[in-house]
């Protein structure tokens, strides 16, 4: 069987599944019935690309519109809400990946943003966190890592609803100030609606999702609990010269090369992002107004750690920190409290322009030459084999580096491998995944 790595065995004999969620390819399926009323999808490769990078593309435009209109649900101005949707958009790997293909992180990336746009919404409406659960449901159904989201804020909202919290916090004035759930109240406290708390609203919201996910996995994979990616991990794992299980990266490795790698590190691919950590920090000067946004710290915090101590932290053939794609939105989000300062003080606005000056141009380097497998091997030398992953921490072969030198070059080539598999005429389901880990000619190998 062709790339085994997409598709696992199922508890089932002769039956495979696919390694990844079923959250994308629900939110793709209504994309691809309206398509295929206008031509046969199995046998018309451009038609079945363009589907998914329009909709990719209309996701992550999505997400970033609700990154602004939760910005200024917390009263921030429109030019400093703007700039900071804009630093999600266009400096992080949500443009360079996530809207140039269907990613799993992709459909994930903006169930997280709308999530989070109801969560602060559950001040004036409670039912939103219903639909908060439900978009955080979702976000798992897309990749089982949304759980942490469904965890920390159920915690969230679980702890605002303890009659401790009722007696002694007190109502923010403002519809951006005050924490959600909150509610002007004679008695000064919280008001909840009587028959449900918003914590079970939330619960009810979600469990539909945690119910097909958990059948899903107990029908192909014989548990609830297992999914398609740990299954397909111990061929990942020796592929990759792995041997120490799925977690055995250290922690201090992992988060450093997630971090600050050359060619892969979060904070050298989007630097302003850097300004959501000082966001994060300064929330807890007002944690009443900012308390949603300290309910999405530990998110951020875990998917971190996950990510680091992933057995391939650096996410395989990719451009920039793929796997924390999705994290990039609460991050954004968690700039709420600084950004503000942006447009006021000369010389936080001076570092903000500079870092999403920079942050943009390397994502649009990304978007416009990168093309799987060129610089991860790039003359052979496979960062999947352990002997060259040194090459994910050199200063002198950087990523960035080489799409900076080579840009025309590995952009005509990216052109013609994409003319070659849109154009090549064989069903979609059947024919091989030809193109995806090609390395350039032998010739052009030389002159890149």
């Amino acid at each position: 069987m062709q790339n085994r790595y997409y598709m696992v065995p199922s508890a089932h004999p002769g039956q495979y599944a696919s390694t990844f969620g079923i959250g994308a390819p629900l939110v793709l399926l209504p994309v691809y019935a309206v398509v295929n009323l206008f031509t046969d999808l199995a046998f018309n490769r451009a038609a079945w690309f363009h589907a998914a990078k329009a909709a990719a593309a209309l996701l992550v435009a999505g997400a970033v519109a609700l990154i602004f209109l939760t910005m200024r649900r917390f009263a921030v101005a429109p030019l400093p809400a703007a700039l900071g949707a804009l630093a999600f958009g266009l400096g992080t790997c949500a443009w360079a990946l996530g809207s140039q293909g269907f990613w799993q992180q992709t459909a994930q990336l903006f169930f997280f943003a709308l999530g989070a746009w109801y969560l602060t919404g559950i001040e004036a409406r409670p039912r939103c966190a219903a639909y908060c659960g439900a978009a955080f449901g979702m976000a798992t159904l897309c990749r089982p890592t949304g759980a942490i989201a469904v965890v920390c804020v159920g915690l969230y909202l679980l702890w605002l609803a303890t009659p401790r919290l009722l007696r002694r916090l007190p109502h923010s004035p403002g519809a951006a100030g005050a924490a959600p759930g909150a509610e002007p109240a004679r008695a000064g406290g919280l008001r909840w609606p009587p028959a449900l708390p918003p914590v079970f609203l939330y619960i009810l919201g979600g469990l539909p999702f945690a119910v097909l996910l958990g059948a899903y996995n107990a029908y192909y994979f014989a548990s609830p609990f297992a999914f398609g990616q740990e299954l397909a991990a111990p061929e990942r794992m020796q592929n990759a010269g792995v041997a120490n299980g799925m977690w055995s990266t250290p922690l201090a490795a992992g988060l450093a090369g997630i971090l600050f790698s050359p060619s892969r590190g979060l904070l050298v691919y989007s630097p302003v992002l850097a300004f959501g950590f000082v966001g994060a920090a300064m929330a807890w000067r007002d944690p009443r107004r900012y308390a949603a946004l300290i309910a999405l710290q530990p998110v951020v915090l875990a998917d971190l750690v996950v990510a680091a101590k992933w057995f391939d932290w650096w996410g395989g053939w990719t451009y920039g920190p793929r796997p924390l794609i999705q994290t990039g939105v609460f991050l954004t989000l968690l700039m709420i409290p600084v950004i503000a300062r942006v447009a006021r003080m000369r010389w936080m606005g001076g570092a903000f322009a500079a870092l999403l000056l920079y942050s943009v141009s390397v994502q649009a380097l990304g978007a416009w030459s990168y093309h799987m497998g060129q610089w991860d091997n790039k003359n052979q030398m496979n960062i999947e084999n352990p002997a060259h992953r040194h090459r994910l921490w050199s200063w002198s072969d950087t990523q960035i580096g080489f799409y900076l030198r080579h840009g025309q070059e590995t952009r005509r080539f990216k052109k013609r491998r994409y003319d070659y598999v849109t154009k090549k005429e064989a069903p979609i389901i059947t024919a091989p995944y030809e193109s995806a880990k090609l390395s350039p000619p032998a010739n052009e190998r030389k002159q890149l």
